[in-house]
């Protein structure tokens, strides 16, 4: 923390100076925004990894591919994969991969160096610094929040969120976490109190809550633009390619149903809560799909303590989830906190129902009973099995609200990601002259169910 400290004040200092950004006055009341056309900016993106395979760095990859194809990108990543290098300039930012704390503050400190360096010696100048996430002191334009770290600190204070520590692996993996999350808190808490961006976008209106109420005036006023999906790969066609062909694979026969969960951190996105869940289902002809890193043995274990081992399957990875889309018939993520969700609308977009929290950030475009099941509480077992079993048992349900489903994040595409992120830089380039200018563009998804709209109250 005191390196963080130190990075942050070094940076803070620096954005005092007008050899890399516009100058910036002292007038403080907002402006109005205007639109300007479109021209080429130079933008820097800061990220730890960028690739296509899940969570934030997945966001990052879609970003970049557009943004790159009308402006000058350069991309400070420690991991940069499936993007087109010759179509952006890339900067290697050294880092450890292990432990996740020194992880994180090796690539904050790098990249902070790598950035002053470029810019005080005008190697490199931008009109736009976008950082994904707090990995980056030097004093950035933009900032896309995927989690607030005080939120998840405060869970896991509470222990609403617990990890298991009863192995030394376990407690060691525990610790790491512990400190990471306390780091992230601390620096979040240091950019946005101190060393504020000009523009702060976050993924869901929970999350924008959520700062609202942990940071109060320093974060009143966010831009909520919710992630993307991409709906040609994850589509309800997909079934006629790779439906039989997965089920195949794992001995699974046509006649079964199929639960499905996808995503890392499984005490904190309810693995559990599925498995306690299927105990409760009499029904033999269930089978549940858990894809994605967590700890296997743990879970196996639980789940022969419910009597359900035979009807689990573990799936370690796999880079083409929309094929295990296609072959499931429910989505299941009783998550106990979630900025937003990508599997969440990947699932919607593959059509499929799906069952999740309400507090999960992509809730905002499920209406219960219309186009998604969204659980009371993601600890109501109870509740939650007997939403899987409307499910199962109605074949008429699942399709109506997986159909449902699909025609709501049609609008949430990721080119609509990025023309609104280029009105966000364009707001941002619009008043060089505050010193922290205050952007309020509210989000409202549109869904549009024949003719009809519908919004889910929070």
């Amino acid at each position: 923390m005191v390196v963080a400290a130190l990075v942050a004040e070094l940076a803070l200092a620096l954005r005092t100076k007008t050899w890399y950004l516009p100058a910036r006055g002292l007038w403080t009341k907002p402006l109005c925004q205007r639109h300007l056309p479109e021209v080429s900016l130079r933008i820097a993106v800061i990220a730890p990894g960028v690739h296509h395979q899940a969570g934030p760095a997945n966001v990052t990859a879609a970003l970049v591919e557009r943004l790159c194809e009308n402006h000058q990108v350069s991309v400070f990543s420690h991991t940069i994969e499936g993007i087109d290098l010759s179509q952006i300039k890339h900067y290697k930012v050294p880092a450890v991969t292990r432990p996740k704390f020194l992880a994180y503050i090796t690539f904050l400190v790098c990249s902070t160096i790598i950035l002053a360096t470029l810019c005080f010696l005008r190697k490199r100048s931008f009109d736009i610094i976008h950082s994904a996430g707090y990995c980056c002191a030097f004093s950035t334009d933009v900032i896309t929040s995927h989690f607030c770290e005080k939120e998840g600190l405060r869970l896991e204070k509470s222990n609403t969120i617990e990890m298991p520590h009863k192995s030394i692996w376990q407690k060691l993996k525990a610790l790491d976490h512990s400190i990471y999350r306390r780091l992230a808190a601390f620096v979040e808490g240091v950019i946005i109190g101190h060393n504020s961006p000009k523009a702060l976008i976050v993924v869901s209106q929970s999350m924008e809550r959520e700062f609202i109420c942990h940071y109060g005036d320093a974060a009143e006023s966010i831009i909520v633009i919710p992630n993307g999906v991409d709906l040609k790969m994850f589509n309800p066609a997909n079934r006629l390619f790779y439906r039989d062909s997965i089920r195949r694979r794992y001995g699974i026969s046509g006649s079964e149903l199929v639960l499905m969960f996808a995503g890392g951190d499984w005490e904190r996105k309810g693995v559990f809560y599925i498995i306690e869940a299927l105990s409760l289902l009499t029904r033999p002809d269930v089978k549940l799909l858990i894809i994605g890193s967590g700890d296997e043995k743990l879970y196996s274990q639980l789940a022969e303590l419910k009597q359900g081992r035979e009807r689990i399957i573990f799936v370690s990875h796999s880079s083409v989830l929309w094929e295990y889309y296609a072959a499931s018939d429910v989505f299941v993520f009783p998550t106990i906190y979630e900025p937003f969700g990508l599997v969440i609308v990947e699932a919607m977009a593959s059509g499929l129902p799906v069952i999740t929290s309400r507090v999960a950030g992509a809730a905002d475009v499920i209406i219960d009973g219309v186009n998604g099941l969204l659980l009371r509480e993601p600890s109501d077992v109870g509740d939650l099995a007997v939403k899987i079993e409307l499910l199962l048992s109605n074949a008429e349900l699942r399709k109506a609200i997986g159909k449902r489903a699909r025609e709501t994040v049609e609008n949430l595409s990721w080119d609509r990601v990025a023309r609104k992120t280029i009105d966000v830089y364009n707001t941002v380039l619009n008043r060089p002259d505050l010193e922290r200018p205050w952007v309020n563009v509210p989000e409202i998804l549109q869904k549009n169910f024949h003719g009809a709209g519908h919004l889910r109250k929070p």
